[in-house]
């Protein structure tokens, strides 16, 4: 069986290492794949070892591209594994090859395992984030597009109270009225409506905001 010769950090990244077997190079792989699978000189490695060491080495690779994404901001399972699928699409227009679906899902546990990829906590941070600008509906047309499953979606949104949702309604409504203060009160409610159900706030509590402020006019 071949034996590792040589374990060498990386030039260009020294948090990844070549790893050598009979003096010859093998592959490459994170610190997490050489600690966890006691890559050490001397080391005899099998061939079915082997190719469980070299289809883990590409997830490594692949772990660092997503530390790269995940540092503009946090993604959804469904936007890493859309990620990843585009990136195997390019990777077979080039003619390389292309990133298995085994790949994909042991990449995915991967990240939960770091604690990098929480669908819920996404979806709360989501939320907590977006009801300072936009309304519920609104919100839940964003993270049903980042295929988080209904469950989480409610859940999430039920961190909204009401009340703040009432208040960020009438201010947006307030941001608008001076373009608007001189309409006919038909053409003002349409107009009304439509920017306040674009902006995605549920339809009970547009028509409440709207009317009440057609009668104190």
């Amino acid at each position: 069986m071949p034996k590792i010769t040589s374990v060498q950090p990386q030039k260009k990244n020294p948090h990844r290492f070549n790893i050598f077997l009979d003096d010859k190079f093998a592959f490459g792989a994170d610190e997490d794949l050489v600690v966890n699978r006691r890559l050490v000189v001397g080391k005899e490695i099998d061939p079915q070892l082997l190719e469980k060491l070299v289809f883990e080495a590409e997830v490594g690779k692949l772990i660092e591209r997503m530390y790269r994404l995940f540092s503009v901001r946090s993604r959804s399972e469904k936007e890493v594994r859309d990620y990843l699928k585009q990136l195997s699409f390019k990777r077979k227009l080039k003619d390389k090859e292309e990133i298995s679906q085994l790949a994909i899902n042991f990449l995915i546990e991967r990240l939960k395992q770091k604690g990098m990829l929480n669908d819920t906590q996404f979806a709360q941070n989501w939320v907590s984030s977006r009801s300072k600008k936009k309304g519920k509906v609104a919100i839940k047309m964003e993270l049903m597009k980042k295929g988080l499953s209904r469950e989480v979606i409610n859940e999430s949104l039920g961190q909204i109270r009401d009340e703040d949702e009432i208040k960020l309604a009438q201010q947006t409504l307030e941001r608008k009225l001076k373009n608007w203060i001189n309409l006919p009160q038909m053409e003002f409610r349409k107009k009304a409506y439509d920017f306040l159900l674009r902006r995605g706030f549920e339809f009970e509590i547009v028509k409440s905001i709207i009317e009440k402020y057609i009668q104190k006019g």
